[in-house]
């Protein structure tokens, strides 16, 4: 039994990620995933189409439009009545809105088991500025706040126990029934909020896609703390590849004469779960390829549309009336030297 005194062991450490992009970071699809399922950053944030418009934003140095929209709706679903969330002070707002979860002692990725407290990120950030922080700080900085979200927003998490049934309070009698769960195409259903693998192969690896974009991510055992997590594929004959590689690999079929049992009914439930998803897959190319269509044409409206407002605003500088009075000389008041 631990004393009063003794030291509170450890659990188990995650071996540290040798990622050099956030696309290889199962935290970005963690983060991505909250905002498609809890926000409407997606429709409302120009140029912000997929994962990799995110992962962009991730990386950029300096202020990126996306990275601050998103950063500004975590710290307003956290504080609802939050100011100061413009571009140039949006950094000390953060910083404040972190600083007081930690102060609490939450835990968070940021914590020091050794010092038993969270080590504050911003000291060492170039002018305090969160856009300025390398990409793997600003990625546990995102994970944080979602983290928070799901903790402490009430209304996450209202929307999480509504979708699951959860009801608080039983014993108390209330004047008002409590809400139905909702229907399952309800974007807050629980079938719409939960997030579960496309598939895996017949070697057990999971294949994750989180939207109509050609990325798909690959997980070992998402259970275990050494699993591995990779982005596959990031464009369309990237997607092919995969797909091929996938339909090479797949075992070959029993002649089923047998019935199958130990060893050769994993083989086969095995066999089946890699048919599955490369049908999965396959059924998917389409979608993708719809989806990279609608992106490609919004582009193009996007650049047709700041070319005409270039071309606006040359005619205006072009045609702009004088704003000081000229002055006139008549030939009358001029001498003659005749």
């Amino acid at each position: 039994m631990r004393g009063s005194n003794d030291p509170i062991p450890k659990g188990h450490v995650c071996p540290p990620s040798n990622a050099t992009h956030p696309k290889d970071r199962w935290e970005t699809v963690f983060a991505y995933s909250f905002i498609t399922k809890f926000t409407d950053l997606r429709k409302k944030v120009e140029d912000f189409n997929n994962v990799m418009d995110f992962e962009e934003s991730i990386v950029a140095s300096g202020p990126h439009p996306l990275l601050h929209a998103v950063l500004a709706r975590f710290v307003l679903n956290l504080k609802p009545t939050t100011r100061n969330t413009s571009a140039d002070k949006f950094s000390g707002t953060l910083h404040s809105v972190l600083s007081e979860y930690f102060a609490k002692g939450e835990r968070t990725v940021f914590w020091d088991d050794d010092l038993m407290r969270n080590i504050d990120p911003f000291p060492s950030l170039e002018n305090g500025s969160v856009f300025s922080a390398p990409w793997h700080i600003k990625l546990k900085i995102l994970r944080t706040l979602v983290e928070l979200q799901l903790t402490h927003s009430p209304i996450i998490k209202a929307s999480i126990d509504t979708a699951w049934g959860v009801v608080h309070n039983k014993h108390k009698k209330k004047d008002v029934p409590d809400p139905p769960r909702p229907d399952p195409s309800d974007p807050f259903s629980q079938e719409s909020l939960n997030f579960s693998p496309l598939g895996q192969d017949a070697e057990r690896k999971r294949y994750w896609v989180v939207d109509d974009s050609p990325r798909v991510y690959l997980s070992t055992n998402p259970w275990k703390i050494t699993s591995a997590f990779e982005a596959l594929s990031s464009t369309r004959p990237e997607y092919v590849a995969l797909l091929e590689r996938l339909r090479a690999a797949t075992p070959p079929e029993d002649d089923g004469k047998k019935k199958k049992k130990g060893k050769a009914a994993v083989a086969e439930s095995r066999r089946e779960a890699h048919g599955q998803i490369v049908e999965k897959l396959t059924e998917r190319l389409e979608v993708v390829d719809k989806e990279i269509a609608r992106i490609d044409k919004a582009r193009k409206k996007a650049q047709q549309r700041a070319i005409l407002l270039a071309q606006a605003e040359m005619r205006q500088t072009r045609t702009r009336r004088q704003t000081k009075r000229p002055d006139y000389v008549y030939a009358d008041d001029i001498e003659s030297d005749v």
